[in-house]
């Protein structure tokens, strides 16, 4: 069993059940800064379907999969969007390159030519069958059902004034991801997600990959059925004023299947700057983004507050 609160987002949204339930929230965001989300509507065969198709996809040739690699993708920063094989990216700077392979994508606008946007460039469907597709539907209904309902309840623990979610999260900018560990050793360094908040879909497995720092130890956050994950992130926690916490995290994955997980990183709009509710915060999400991906990629530092984290 798993310490970690339970909070449902259908109850979330009903307006007679809202105060118990946004309380929870409050408690979950307060202590852990890590919560289940259970009732939040994405179709379970929607979940299947992109883990299927990212489990073929990661099993192409090496050669094939590194046809849509970071340089193949024209976007800034490079590493933002596209394949990147193991060993790629560092989140703890003790740990190292981490053994697992990812596949990352955003809100596509072919116009677009701020950080973090653009166009991904992705396999077709000859070559990896319902890739794209599954992860394009995936996300729709994840920014357009999801993301909604749940920001505007964490904006109200914020004590945002009325309208504030929708109005510097319109667009959200997302950095989508699909990450798949192998057996038997795949690895993420202990660090912080450094955006507003982070949804984590996963496969329904038996190992206890997912470790939470909570109490002064690592606790398992086990998969649970038809749940998601949800942490909040750095930028959550600033605008708080520190009273919300960004937890640190790890994946030490040692089953003998290999794992695949869909987080998507929800950060405000990339033009946007934001102070907290007291004044004592004030952060332009570009600069914070661009400053945490250098930091993953090209100083070897880490991801969030990993430098803090021993």
């Amino acid at each position: 069993m798993t310490p970690l609160p339970q909070i449902s987002l259908a109850t979330l949204a009903a307006d007679a059940t809202r105060h118990e339930e946004c309380e929870r929230l409050r408690v979950a965001c307060e202590e852990y800064g890590f919560f289940y989300l259970v009732e939040h509507g994405i179709p379970k065969e929607q979940i299947a379907q992109a883990i299927d198709a990212s489990s073929r996809f990661f099993a192409l040739p090496q050669s094939t999969k590194e046809r849509y690699g970071h340089a193949s993708q024209g976007v800034y920063p490079t590493s933002a969007r596209g394949y990147s094989p193991l060993y790629g990216e560092v989140l703890h700077p003790e740990a190292g390159p981490d053994p697992k392979e990812m596949f990352d994508l955003g809100i596509d606008n072919e116009a677009d030519r701020r950080p973090f946007a653009g166009c991904t460039r992705l396999p077709d469907d000859a070559l990896a069958p319902g890739f794209a597709r599954s992860l394009l539907a995936l996300q729709a209904t994840v920014v357009n059902e999801v993301v909604p309902q749940l920001g505007n309840a964490l904006a109200n623990l914020l004590d945002m004034e009325e309208g504030w979610f929708q109005r510097h999260f319109s667009p959200p900018t997302v950095l989508q991801r699909v990450i798949r560990y192998p057996s038997s050793g795949g690895m993420a360094g202990k660090h912080t997600d450094n955006g507003f908040f982070t949804l984590l879909l996963q496969e329904e497995l038996p190992t206890r990959s997912l470790q939470v720092w909570f109490g002064g130890r690592w606790v398992p956050a086990p998969s649970l059925p038809d749940s998601l994950v949800v942490n909040l992130g750095d930028m959550f926690q600033a605008l708080s004023d520190d009273r919300f916490k960004s937890t640190p995290h790890q994946v030490v994955h040692t089953g003998p299947a290999e794992r695949i997980s869909l987080p998507f990183f929800i950060y405000p709009n990339i033009d946007a700057r934001l102070t907290s509710r007291q004044g004592k915060q004030t952060f332009s999400v570009a600069e914070v983004m661009l400053r945490n991906f250098d930091s993953i990629w090209e100083t070897g530092n880490g991801a969030g507050r990993a430098r803090e984290l021993q």
